[in-house]
Protein backbone atom coordinates (compact mmCIF):
# COMPACT_ATOMS: atom_id res chain seq x y z
CA UNK A 1 0.00 0.00 0.00
CA UNK A 2 1.02 3.36 -1.16
CA UNK A 3 2.12 5.59 1.59
CA UNK A 4 0.09 9.07 1.96
CA UNK A 5 3.15 11.75 2.77
CA UNK A 6 2.32 13.00 5.97
CA UNK A 7 2.29 16.56 4.74
CA UNK A 8 -0.44 15.78 2.55
CA UNK A 9 -2.55 14.10 5.16
CA UNK A 10 -2.49 17.15 7.25
CA UNK A 11 -3.93 19.19 4.82
CA UNK A 12 -6.43 16.88 3.88
CA UNK A 13 -7.37 16.43 7.59
CA UNK A 14 -7.19 20.82 7.59
CA UNK A 15 -9.50 20.50 4.83
CA UNK A 16 -12.37 18.20 6.20
CA UNK A 17 -11.89 19.87 9.71
CA UNK A 18 -12.92 23.42 7.56
CA UNK A 19 -16.03 22.19 5.53
CA UNK A 20 -17.14 20.25 9.05
CA UNK A 21 -17.33 23.52 10.46
CA UNK A 22 -18.50 25.91 7.56
CA UNK A 23 -21.35 23.55 7.53
CA UNK A 24 -23.63 24.61 10.46
CA UNK A 25 -22.96 28.22 9.30
CA UNK A 26 -24.11 27.10 5.42
CA UNK A 27 -27.16 25.66 6.94
CA UNK A 28 -27.53 28.52 9.26
CA UNK A 29 -27.44 31.10 6.41
CA UNK A 30 -30.56 29.10 5.10
CA UNK A 31 -32.59 30.10 7.72
CA UNK A 32 -33.63 32.98 9.57
CA UNK A 33 -35.89 34.10 12.17
CA UNK A 34 -36.50 38.29 12.45
CA UNK A 35 -37.96 40.19 15.99
CA UNK A 36 -39.99 42.76 14.92
CA UNK A 37 -42.84 45.12 16.63
CA UNK A 38 -44.19 48.37 16.69
CA UNK A 39 -45.15 50.92 19.42
CA UNK A 40 -48.01 53.84 19.49
CA UNK A 41 -49.16 55.68 21.84
CA UNK A 42 -50.99 59.11 22.03
CA UNK A 43 -53.24 61.79 23.35
CA UNK A 44 -56.89 61.93 22.35
CA UNK A 45 -59.01 64.71 22.40
CA UNK A 46 -63.05 63.52 21.92
CA UNK A 47 -65.18 66.66 21.89
CA UNK A 48 -68.61 64.42 22.62
CA UNK A 49 -68.26 61.06 23.62
CA UNK A 50 -72.12 59.88 24.86
CA UNK A 51 -72.68 63.49 26.04
CA UNK A 52 -69.40 64.66 27.17
CA UNK A 53 -65.54 65.86 26.34
CA UNK A 54 -62.99 63.74 27.42
CA UNK A 55 -59.60 63.72 27.59
CA UNK A 56 -57.69 60.30 27.59
CA UNK A 57 -54.46 58.13 26.59
CA UNK A 58 -54.98 55.90 23.74
CA UNK A 59 -53.10 52.86 22.41
CA UNK A 60 -52.30 52.68 19.22
CA UNK A 61 -53.63 55.31 17.06
CA UNK A 62 -50.79 55.83 14.80
CA UNK A 63 -50.62 51.79 13.68
CA UNK A 64 -51.90 49.13 16.39
CA UNK A 65 -48.77 48.23 18.62
CA UNK A 66 -47.64 44.55 17.40
CA UNK A 67 -44.62 42.34 18.33
CA UNK A 68 -43.82 39.36 16.26
CA UNK A 69 -41.40 37.31 14.84
CA UNK A 70 -41.36 35.98 11.06
CA UNK A 71 -38.88 33.25 9.73
CA UNK A 72 -37.90 31.28 6.88
CA UNK A 73 -35.93 28.11 5.56
CA UNK A 74 -34.69 27.96 2.03
CA UNK A 75 -35.69 24.54 1.03
CA UNK A 76 -34.34 24.18 -2.48
CA UNK A 77 -35.25 24.94 -6.07
CA UNK A 78 -36.83 28.43 -5.40
CA UNK A 79 -38.92 27.18 -2.57
CA UNK A 80 -38.81 28.22 1.61
CA UNK A 81 -41.12 27.62 4.17
CA UNK A 82 -42.40 30.65 5.82
CA UNK A 83 -43.71 31.55 9.39
CA UNK A 84 -45.22 34.49 11.00
CA UNK A 85 -46.21 34.93 14.42
CA UNK A 86 -47.66 38.48 15.47
CA UNK A 87 -49.42 39.73 18.85
CA UNK A 88 -51.01 42.58 19.50
CA UNK A 89 -50.98 44.43 22.52
CA UNK A 90 -52.07 47.71 24.92
CA UNK A 91 -49.81 50.20 24.98
CA UNK A 92 -51.28 52.27 27.12
CA UNK A 93 -51.60 49.36 29.95
CA UNK A 94 -49.67 46.07 28.48
CA UNK A 95 -52.73 44.03 27.87
CA UNK A 96 -53.25 41.55 25.21
CA UNK A 97 -55.35 42.45 21.86
CA UNK A 98 -57.58 40.57 19.77
CA UNK A 99 -59.25 39.54 22.21
CA UNK A 100 -56.80 38.36 24.62
CA UNK A 101 -55.08 36.03 21.80
CA UNK A 102 -51.27 35.67 22.24
CA UNK A 103 -50.71 35.88 18.18
CA UNK A 104 -53.62 37.74 17.87
CA UNK A 105 -52.61 39.71 14.50
CA UNK A 106 -51.46 36.72 12.58
CA UNK A 107 -50.45 33.06 12.88
CA UNK A 108 -49.48 31.23 10.15
CA UNK A 109 -47.68 28.96 8.51
CA UNK A 110 -46.61 27.80 4.78
CA UNK A 111 -44.28 27.42 1.62
CA UNK A 112 -43.44 29.91 -0.39
CA UNK A 113 -42.03 29.26 -4.23
CA UNK A 114 -40.29 32.13 -6.54
CA UNK A 115 -42.90 30.99 -9.53
CA UNK A 116 -45.85 29.69 -8.23
CA UNK A 117 -46.65 31.40 -5.36
CA UNK A 118 -47.35 31.23 -1.65
CA UNK A 119 -49.65 29.06 0.07
CA UNK A 120 -50.17 29.62 3.95
CA UNK A 121 -51.99 28.63 6.67
CA UNK A 122 -53.73 29.67 9.75
CA UNK A 123 -54.90 33.07 11.42
CA UNK A 124 -54.77 35.76 8.36
CA UNK A 125 -56.04 38.97 7.01
CA UNK A 126 -59.13 38.69 4.28
CA UNK A 127 -58.12 40.83 1.18
CA UNK A 128 -59.99 43.80 1.39
CA UNK A 129 -57.31 44.43 4.07
CA UNK A 130 -54.81 42.63 2.24
CA UNK A 131 -55.24 44.48 -0.92
CA UNK A 132 -56.92 47.66 -0.34
CA UNK A 133 -55.31 49.25 2.85
CA UNK A 134 -53.01 52.23 1.15
CA UNK A 135 -56.47 53.32 -0.34
CA UNK A 136 -57.50 54.57 2.49
CA UNK A 137 -56.36 58.24 4.92
CA UNK A 138 -56.74 56.09 8.01
CA UNK A 139 -54.08 53.79 6.96
CA UNK A 140 -51.87 56.57 5.15
CA UNK A 141 -51.65 59.31 8.00
CA UNK A 142 -54.73 59.61 10.03
CA UNK A 143 -55.01 57.43 13.00
CA UNK A 144 -57.92 56.42 14.06
CA UNK A 145 -59.98 58.32 10.81
CA UNK A 146 -60.75 55.19 8.95
CA UNK A 147 -64.95 54.83 7.36
CA UNK A 148 -67.31 54.89 9.87
CA UNK A 149 -67.04 51.23 12.07
CA UNK A 150 -64.34 50.05 9.75
CA UNK A 151 -67.69 48.84 7.84
CA UNK A 152 -65.15 47.52 4.68
CA UNK A 153 -62.96 45.99 6.62
CA UNK A 154 -60.23 47.65 5.15
CA UNK A 155 -58.70 49.35 8.80
CA UNK A 156 -58.68 45.08 9.25
CA UNK A 157 -60.67 45.08 12.36
CA UNK A 158 -61.65 41.64 11.71
CA UNK A 159 -59.24 38.91 10.58
CA UNK A 160 -60.09 35.11 9.41
CA UNK A 161 -59.46 32.41 11.82
CA UNK A 162 -59.13 28.64 10.09
CA UNK A 163 -57.89 30.25 6.76
CA UNK A 164 -55.79 28.98 3.33
CA UNK A 165 -54.87 31.61 1.34
CA UNK A 166 -52.73 31.76 -1.84
CA UNK A 167 -50.52 34.65 -3.07
CA UNK A 168 -49.26 34.78 -6.81
CA UNK A 169 -46.04 36.11 -7.68
CA UNK A 170 -45.17 39.29 -9.18
CA UNK A 171 -46.00 38.77 -12.71
CA UNK A 172 -45.45 42.06 -14.97
CA UNK A 173 -46.56 44.68 -12.08
CA UNK A 174 -49.64 42.01 -11.24
CA UNK A 175 -50.47 40.64 -7.79
CA UNK A 176 -53.75 38.46 -6.90
CA UNK A 177 -54.79 36.80 -4.15
CA UNK A 178 -58.14 34.19 -2.74
CA UNK A 179 -58.15 32.93 0.78
CA UNK A 180 -61.25 30.77 2.51
CA UNK A 181 -61.71 30.59 6.40
CA UNK A 182 -63.25 27.15 7.50
CA UNK A 183 -66.31 26.99 10.17
CA UNK A 184 -64.78 23.98 11.51
CA UNK A 185 -68.12 23.37 12.53
CA UNK A 186 -69.40 19.45 12.05
CA UNK A 187 -72.43 19.30 9.96
CA UNK A 188 -72.37 23.62 9.74
CA UNK A 189 -70.27 24.07 6.92
CA UNK A 190 -71.42 27.67 5.94
CA UNK A 191 -72.73 28.70 9.53
CA UNK A 192 -68.92 31.19 10.43
CA UNK A 193 -67.14 30.77 7.16
CA UNK A 194 -65.81 33.43 4.69
CA UNK A 195 -63.84 33.73 1.40
CA UNK A 196 -61.60 36.89 0.04
CA UNK A 197 -59.77 37.24 -3.13
CA UNK A 198 -58.26 40.44 -4.73
CA UNK A 199 -55.51 42.17 -6.93
CA UNK A 200 -53.19 44.56 -7.48
CA UNK A 201 -51.62 46.39 -10.21
CA UNK A 202 -48.35 48.72 -9.99
CA UNK A 203 -47.07 50.35 -13.65
CA UNK A 204 -44.41 53.21 -12.30
CA UNK A 205 -46.61 56.09 -9.98
CA UNK A 206 -49.90 54.53 -10.88
CA UNK A 207 -51.11 51.88 -8.23
CA UNK A 208 -54.93 49.97 -8.78
CA UNK A 209 -56.43 47.35 -6.72
CA UNK A 210 -59.86 45.62 -5.71
CA UNK A 211 -61.03 43.13 -3.79
CA UNK A 212 -64.54 40.91 -2.32
CA UNK A 213 -64.84 39.66 0.89
CA UNK A 214 -67.62 37.87 2.44
CA UNK A 215 -68.42 36.56 5.65
CA UNK A 216 -71.11 34.22 6.42
CA UNK A 217 -72.76 34.00 10.20
CA UNK A 218 -69.64 35.58 11.48
CA UNK A 219 -69.22 35.75 15.16
CA UNK A 220 -72.54 33.51 15.55
CA UNK A 221 -72.77 32.35 19.74
CA UNK A 222 -73.66 28.43 18.55
CA UNK A 223 -69.93 28.68 16.56
CA UNK A 224 -67.22 31.13 18.05
CA UNK A 225 -64.56 28.65 16.54
CA UNK A 226 -65.12 29.82 13.35
CA UNK A 227 -64.06 32.12 10.46
CA UNK A 228 -65.01 35.22 12.35
CA UNK A 229 -64.95 35.52 16.60
CA UNK A 230 -66.21 37.75 18.93
CA UNK A 231 -63.15 39.11 19.78
CA UNK A 232 -62.66 42.37 17.49
CA UNK A 233 -66.21 42.04 15.51
CA UNK A 234 -68.08 44.72 16.00
CA UNK A 235 -66.04 46.72 17.55
CA UNK A 236 -66.86 50.54 17.45
CA UNK A 237 -69.09 49.59 14.29
CA UNK A 238 -72.82 50.78 14.53
CA UNK A 239 -73.99 48.18 11.43
CA UNK A 240 -73.37 44.84 12.69
CA UNK A 241 -76.83 44.79 14.24
CA UNK A 242 -80.42 45.59 12.97
CA UNK A 243 -82.40 48.34 14.32
CA UNK A 244 -84.28 45.61 15.82
CA UNK A 245 -81.27 44.54 17.17
CA UNK A 246 -80.61 41.09 15.21
CA UNK A 247 -77.23 39.57 14.35
CA UNK A 248 -75.52 39.90 11.24
CA UNK A 249 -76.23 36.64 8.87
CA UNK A 250 -74.17 37.56 6.01
CA UNK A 251 -71.81 40.76 5.09
CA UNK A 252 -71.16 41.38 1.68
CA UNK A 253 -68.00 43.77 0.59
CA UNK A 254 -66.88 45.03 -2.26
CA UNK A 255 -64.18 47.75 -3.30
CA UNK A 256 -61.86 49.16 -5.88
CA UNK A 257 -58.75 51.61 -5.17
CA UNK A 258 -56.37 53.47 -6.92
CA UNK A 259 -53.43 56.10 -6.32
CA UNK A 260 -51.24 57.76 -8.47
CA UNK A 261 -48.14 59.65 -7.16
CA UNK A 262 -48.05 63.18 -8.96
CA UNK A 263 -44.60 63.97 -7.66
CA UNK A 264 -45.86 67.39 -6.44
CA UNK A 265 -48.42 65.59 -4.15
CA UNK A 266 -49.51 61.58 -3.94
CA UNK A 267 -53.54 61.02 -4.32
CA UNK A 268 -55.65 57.98 -3.61
CA UNK A 269 -58.82 57.46 -4.19
CA UNK A 270 -61.31 54.10 -3.06
CA UNK A 271 -64.37 52.93 -3.15
CA UNK A 272 -66.05 50.23 -1.32
CA UNK A 273 -69.65 48.57 -1.74
CA UNK A 274 -70.66 47.18 2.28
CA UNK A 275 -74.12 45.05 2.09
CA UNK A 276 -75.38 43.52 5.52
CA UNK A 277 -78.05 41.29 5.75
CA UNK A 278 -79.70 40.37 9.54
CA UNK A 279 -81.98 37.57 10.71
CA UNK A 280 -84.75 39.61 10.85
CA UNK A 281 -84.80 40.06 6.83
CA UNK A 282 -83.74 43.39 7.03
CA UNK A 283 -80.71 44.83 5.37
CA UNK A 284 -78.23 47.57 5.15
CA UNK A 285 -76.46 49.17 2.79
CA UNK A 286 -73.33 50.92 2.62
CA UNK A 287 -71.46 52.82 0.07
CA UNK A 288 -68.12 54.62 0.99
CA UNK A 289 -66.08 56.79 -1.24
CA UNK A 290 -62.49 58.46 -0.30
CA UNK A 291 -60.27 60.82 -1.26
CA UNK A 292 -57.02 61.93 0.09
CA UNK A 293 -54.22 63.49 -0.52
CA UNK A 294 -50.70 64.20 1.02
CA UNK A 295 -47.53 66.00 0.22
CA UNK A 296 -43.74 65.29 2.09
CA UNK A 297 -43.05 68.63 2.12
CA UNK A 298 -39.76 67.98 3.51
CA UNK A 299 -37.62 65.15 3.79
CA UNK A 300 -38.94 64.44 7.21
CA UNK A 301 -42.92 66.04 7.13
CA UNK A 302 -45.33 64.50 5.71
CA UNK A 303 -49.04 66.60 5.51
CA UNK A 304 -52.14 64.68 4.57
CA UNK A 305 -56.22 65.70 4.10
CA UNK A 306 -58.72 62.94 3.28
CA UNK A 307 -62.66 63.14 2.73
CA UNK A 308 -64.94 60.15 3.47
CA UNK A 309 -68.62 60.37 2.63
CA UNK A 310 -70.96 57.23 3.18
CA UNK A 311 -74.44 56.73 1.83
CA UNK A 312 -76.22 54.07 3.56
CA UNK A 313 -80.06 52.88 2.32
CA UNK A 314 -81.42 50.48 5.69
CA UNK A 315 -84.37 48.38 4.09
CA UNK A 316 -85.41 51.08 1.74
CA UNK A 317 -86.88 53.30 4.11
CA UNK A 318 -84.13 54.95 6.29
CA UNK A 319 -80.90 56.66 4.53
CA UNK A 320 -78.04 57.84 6.43
CA UNK A 321 -75.35 59.80 5.64
CA UNK A 322 -72.20 60.30 7.03
CA UNK A 323 -68.74 63.26 6.02
CA UNK A 324 -65.48 62.92 7.45
CA UNK A 325 -62.77 64.95 7.12
CA UNK A 326 -59.40 64.28 8.16
CA UNK A 327 -56.00 66.44 8.56
CA UNK A 328 -52.86 65.49 9.83
CA UNK A 329 -48.78 65.70 9.87
CA UNK A 330 -46.03 62.86 10.74
CA UNK A 331 -42.87 64.33 11.53
CA UNK A 332 -39.78 61.98 11.13
CA UNK A 333 -37.44 61.90 13.92
CA UNK A 334 -35.33 58.58 12.18
CA UNK A 335 -36.24 56.20 10.21
CA UNK A 336 -37.92 54.34 12.89
CA UNK A 337 -39.42 56.90 15.19
CA UNK A 338 -42.06 59.78 14.53
CA UNK A 339 -44.20 62.26 16.12
CA UNK A 340 -47.77 62.96 14.85
CA UNK A 341 -50.81 65.06 15.04
CA UNK A 342 -54.16 63.97 13.28
CA UNK A 343 -57.82 65.73 13.92
CA UNK A 344 -60.51 64.14 12.57
CA UNK A 345 -64.42 65.44 12.27
CA UNK A 346 -67.58 63.24 11.26
CA UNK A 347 -70.72 65.04 10.61
CA UNK A 348 -73.88 62.80 10.55
CA UNK A 349 -77.10 63.23 8.29
CA UNK A 350 -79.80 62.41 6.80
CA UNK A 351 -81.53 59.48 8.88
CA UNK A 352 -77.96 59.64 11.21
CA UNK A 353 -78.29 60.55 14.38
CA UNK A 354 -74.89 59.96 16.27
CA UNK A 355 -71.54 60.61 14.95
CA UNK A 356 -68.92 58.19 15.89
CA UNK A 357 -65.25 57.97 15.00
CA UNK A 358 -63.57 54.44 14.79
CA UNK A 359 -62.67 53.85 18.37
CA UNK A 360 -64.65 56.19 20.18
CA UNK A 361 -68.37 56.04 22.01
CA UNK A 362 -71.05 57.56 19.80
CA UNK A 363 -71.19 61.38 20.15
CA UNK A 364 -74.91 62.06 21.91
CA UNK A 365 -75.33 64.63 18.29
CA UNK A 366 -74.66 64.47 14.62
CA UNK A 367 -71.24 66.38 15.12
CA UNK A 368 -68.15 64.75 16.83
CA UNK A 369 -64.09 65.78 16.65
CA UNK A 370 -61.51 64.04 18.03
CA UNK A 371 -57.64 65.08 17.65
CA UNK A 372 -54.77 62.61 18.66
CA UNK A 373 -50.93 63.17 18.90
CA UNK A 374 -48.08 60.99 20.05
CA UNK A 375 -45.08 58.86 19.21
CA UNK A 376 -44.37 55.55 17.36
CA UNK A 377 -41.47 53.75 16.97
CA UNK A 378 -40.68 50.69 15.49
CA UNK A 379 -37.77 48.43 15.95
Amino acid sequence: MKRVPLKKRIAVASAVASLAAAIPQLAQAQSSVTLYGLISTGILYTSNSGGKSVVSMASGPEQLPRMGLKGREELGGGTAAIFTLENGFNSVNGSLGQGGRMFGRWAYVGLTNNTYGTVTVGRQLEEMAQQLYWSESGVIFAAFGTRIGDNDNIFNSNRFNNSIRYASPNIHGLTFAGSYAFSNQVGGFSNNNGYSFGANYVSGSLKLGAAFTQFNHPAVASNLNGAVDDGSWGFSNPFVKSLGGAVTAQQRIMGVGASYNFNIVQVAAGYTNVLYNYLDNTGLRLQNAELTVTKQITPTTLIGAGYIFTAGNYSADRQPRYHQVNLGSVYSLSKRTDLWLVGMYMHAAGDAHHAQIYTTTASSTQNQMAVVTGIRTRF
